[in-house]
């Protein structure tokens, strides 16, 4: 993607916004420094709003790069990302990319606000929905970037799903990230006709704050973590995301670039999973 100003609807000459959800987070903030390099205009969406001004202060002054702003963005619930896309819409920025880099891997289980498993919640419905309201904000061309994860591989979606009957820690984020990947190629469809680009990107095993579980998992973690490479190598799959004007795949590493269909191995629950998830996000999506 061009670095260019555009021209607004009250005549401003604006870069368009770079969004990074999880913006704080060791990922995150490794993408915004990224961008902020690049003489981006970067949005950080965070849910420690206080964390992300102090690094935002600290990306103007590293890389000279003045047009850099936060938002509050906690992905808890519907109507919370509803409250951020509002103060987004505020600004009356174009949005040229918005990068779904935030996630969680809770410990233990808990209910959102609207009645679903926090990281179901937090990992794909209200990643899917902040998506579908942020797209009508984006300028020609531009990109939604989901962040998938390889522990996809070993889940399948349940009946219920998104509920979730039984709860266990990697399952439930695995889950989360399965439904999300799969989610996207009926996005990446949908979207397409509005010329926005919807991909995913695996970063692979690296050094994270989420690899770090409890009990007997910390002491794993902690032994897998030493050889791991750092968050760096994960940023490499977003920045060929950003600057692809491919839709519908999923980037690994330097090179690897697969169909996100590839994921498709049971079409009846892909069905029914867009067709759940769109009855659920209708009621938060504005009114045709």
């Amino acid at each position: 993607m061009d670095n260019e100003y555009i021209t607004t609807e009250n005549g401003q000459q604006v870069k368009p916004l770079y969004i990074v959800t999880g913006a704080t987070d060791s990922m995150g903030s490794l993408i915004c420094r990224r961008l902020a390099e690049q003489g981006r205009a970067v949005l950080l969406a965070s849910r420690n709003l206080v964390r992300a001004q102090q690094y935002a202060a600290e990306l103007r002054s590293a890389t000279k790069n003045d047009d850099i702003q936060c938002l509050q963005l906690d992905l808890s619930s519907f109507e919370l990302v509803q409250d951020f896309v509002a103060r987004l819409t505020a600004l009356q920025r174009p949005v040229g990319a918005l990068i779904n880099n935030a996630g969680t891997l809770p410990r233990h289980s808990s209910v959102s606000p609207n009645g679903f498993e926090h990281a179901v919640q937090v990992n794909f419905l209200s990643t899917a929905l902040l998506s579908m309201l942020v797209a009508p904000l984006m300028i020609e061309d531009g990109r939604i970037i989901m962040s998938t994860s390889i522990t996809r591989r070993l889940v399948s979606l349940p009946y219920e799903f998104p509920a979730v009957s039984h709860f266990t820690q990697i399952g439930a984020f695995a889950q989360s990230k399965l439904a999300l990947t799969l989610f996207s190629i009926y996005l990446s469809t949908v979207l397409k006709t509005g010329r926005v680009n919807v991909n995913c990107v695996n970063p692979g095993v690296i050094k994270s704050s989420m690899v770090a579980l409890n009990k007997w998992v910390d002491r794993f973690a902690d032994y897998i973590v030493k050889p791991l490479p750092n968050g760096e190598a994960g940023v490499v799959p977003t920045m060929r995301a950003l600057e692809t004007k491919d839709t519908g795949f999923i980037f690994e590493g330097r090179t690897k670039q697969v169909k996100m269909s590839s994921v498709l191995n049971n079409r009846d629950v892909f069905i029914k999973l867009c067709n759940d998830t769109m009855r659920i996000l209708k009621k938060y999506l504005p009114k045709k």
